[in-house]
């Protein structure tokens, strides 16, 4: 089930539907299999079947992605079938799991500038502030560290207008509060 979850994922990433005929071609399982996969998704809310055709909406595609990843596959292979937004959404998901409280896309300003972090996620005493980036590849030291560095300064700002988004935040009766920004990607930033 797992890699039919993947394979359905990239079958429908930036689509809303597909032919069962395209799904039987581009995963390698007999095709009564493949019907048996899509009637289980289908019972679970996953996906709906019209006619000779596979119709998914994002909602679904998150779900699918969840389901894959419960199922030991690979983030990473998961990840690279999702969209920019989903995988935003995934990340949101992954937070929430464990127990943040989440604001998505929190915009503010500070010293005339204005900023925004894709997701803060707040769990007594820590601010985890995430930056999502759906890179691929094209991933060269400089562009990290630009990544970084933006970031870094974007939770400099953050630490300086905490009193004033406290609540926001979720954090108004925290006595201290650690904040971690991050940034989340997809490919190895070892190198």
């Amino acid at each position: 089930m797992r890699d039919f979850l993947i394979a359905l994922l990239e079958s429908t990433l930036g689509r809303a539907r597909v032919p069962i005929s395209h799904l039987c071609e581009s995963i390698h399982e007999s095709t009564d299999l493949i019907q048996r996969n899509i009637e289980v998704c289908e019972n679970r809310g996953l996906l709906r079947r019209v006619s000779d055709w596979v119709e998914i909406d994002s909602e679904q595609r998150l779900m699918l992605a969840i389901e894959a990843l419960k199922a030991h596959a690979d983030v990473g292979r998961v990840c690279r079938k999702l969209d920019w937004r989903e995988f935003e959404e995934l990340t949101l998901k992954a937070l929430e799991a464990n127990s943040f409280s989440v604001t998505k896309h929190l915009v503010f300003k500070h010293n005339g500038h204005r900023y925004e972090i894709d997701l803060v996620g707040s769990k007594e005493p820590l601010l985890l502030c995430a930056d999502c980036k759906h890179w691929n590849s094209g991933l060269g030291r400089m562009r990290i560290q630009t990544a970084a560095r933006r970031q870094f300064e974007r939770i400099r700002s953050l630490a300086d207008e905490i009193p004033n988004l406290a609540n926001r935040l979720r954090v108004a009766a925290w006595r201290r509060a650690v904040i971690l920004p991050t940034v989340i990607t997809l490919s190895d930033t070892t190198r």
